[in-house]
């Protein structure tokens, strides 16, 4: 039931024994071993329906109150001026010294490769369209849907002219592997290249060569000529981006000290009015995002006065008033609120009983390797 009911074996509506054998296939596991994984999923599913507790009126009122809680702040944004922050080269050293292991170049592939464009072949209608029936679960729109082969023809030529160039590159391949042919171009590439199998030339050793993979408009065959470690920076490598985290850090250090002597000598600032934690808005210099997080620290905290720490900025605080209730928003929240409840009570509940199994069985893990 659970395998006919996942969409992502479905065609045009329907469960598709096909697509969900080779949905697995291109996946590498077999039907045996993703059944016997669901079968757990099933148990697992079933044991937290057995121990959902509801969420009852006295927990929803706790929630609720917490939740909704408003706060009436007074508040200053306090910044860091870019002249104030003074660069101190033996202490940019020593930040290095601690911190260098951190910097690290990346690993380094020396190559030697060989590209097969594409091939431009003369397929007919008929060797299209039996392509096109092979491989139609490939052709999906946005609506799940298989399209017509006329809509998609460009696009099944140049797959099936992917396919021909393909059985070219094996063979060239095969000739390269056995040292019977070279490859014509030499490449170096960082581990950052997208347009390489990086994975997989992680795992390589040095006189490999990697089956041939789509690149560019062909295919192209990797013979890997040397692969050059990752190497801790030195400090002139590393000084941009070291110097980056120390400025960082003494805009931190600038604005926090700022902060703590606004509080320390009292301050005036902007009454902003009532704000509760889905409280949206730009405020005294703060973005929407800033002040979303702003919010959300505030609330976590126990103090009448304080300061968050944003960064490059900090807004001192002062609660002025607090209410506890507000009718319309329990009203608008209250059905989160409840699942919340719920959730919360439950996801406790099945962790307490973890632990509990946990200290009544030997917990054993199994890693395999493919």
């Amino acid at each position: 039931k659970y395998i006919v009911a996942d969409q992502n074996f479905h065609s045009n509506g329907k469960f598709d024994k096909e697509l969900y054998k080779n949905t697995l296939k291109r996946a590498r596991i077999t039907e045996s071993e993703y059944e016997d994984s669901l079968k757990n999923v099933i148990l697992l599913d079933k044991l937290r329906h057995a121990l959902n507790l509801p969420a009852r009126e006295q927990d929803i009122n706790m929630l609720t109150a917490s939740f909704l809680m408003q706060d009436k702040i007074s508040m200053q944004v306090v910044e860091a001026a870019t002249d104030e922050i003074k660069i101190d080269e033996d202490a940019v050293k020593k930040l290095w010294e601690e911190r260098k292991n951190d910097y690290k170049t990346m690993t380094e592939f020396k190559l030697d490769t060989k590209f097969i464009p594409a091939i431009s072949s003369d397929a007919n209608t008929t060797e299209l369209m039996e392509f096109y029936n092979e491989n139609k679960n490939e052709y999906k729109g946005s609506d799940d849907k298989i399209k017509e082969f006329e809509a998609v023809k460009d696009e099944v030529l140049k797959d099936y002219n992917l396919k021909q160039t393909k059985k070219v590159a094996l063979e060239e391949y095969l000739k390269i592997k056995k040292d019977e042919k070279q490859a014509d171009a030499s490449i170096t590439a960082l581990e950052d290249n997208a347009s390489l199998p990086i994975d997989e030339l992680k795992l390589a050793k040095k006189g490999d060569t990697l089956k041939p993979f789509e690149y560019e408009d062909g295919y192209i065959i990797v013979k890997v000529k040397e692969i050059v470690a990752p190497r801790v920076m030195s400090f002139d490598e590393a000084k941009d981006q070291i110097l980056e985290l120390y400025k960082e850090r003494k805009t931190q250090e600038t604005v926090e000290a700022k902060a703590k002597e606004l509080l320390e000598k009292g301050f005036q600032g902007t009454d902003i009015g009532f704000i509760s934690r889905d409280t949206v808005k730009a405020e005294g210099g703060l973005s929407e995002g800033e002040f979303n997080v702003f919010v959300n620290r505030l609330f976590e905290k126990s103090g009448k006065k304080g300061y968050v720490s944003l960064g490059n900025k900090a807004v001192v605080y002062e609660i002025t008033e607090q209410k506890l209730f507000n009718g319309e928003k329990e009203k608008e929240y209250k059905e989160i609120i409840t699942q919340n409840v719920g959730f919360l009570k439950n996801n406790e509940l099945i962790r307490d009983l973890s632990g509990a199994l946990s200290k009544r069985y030997k917990v054993e893990y199994y890693v395999s390797k493919k």
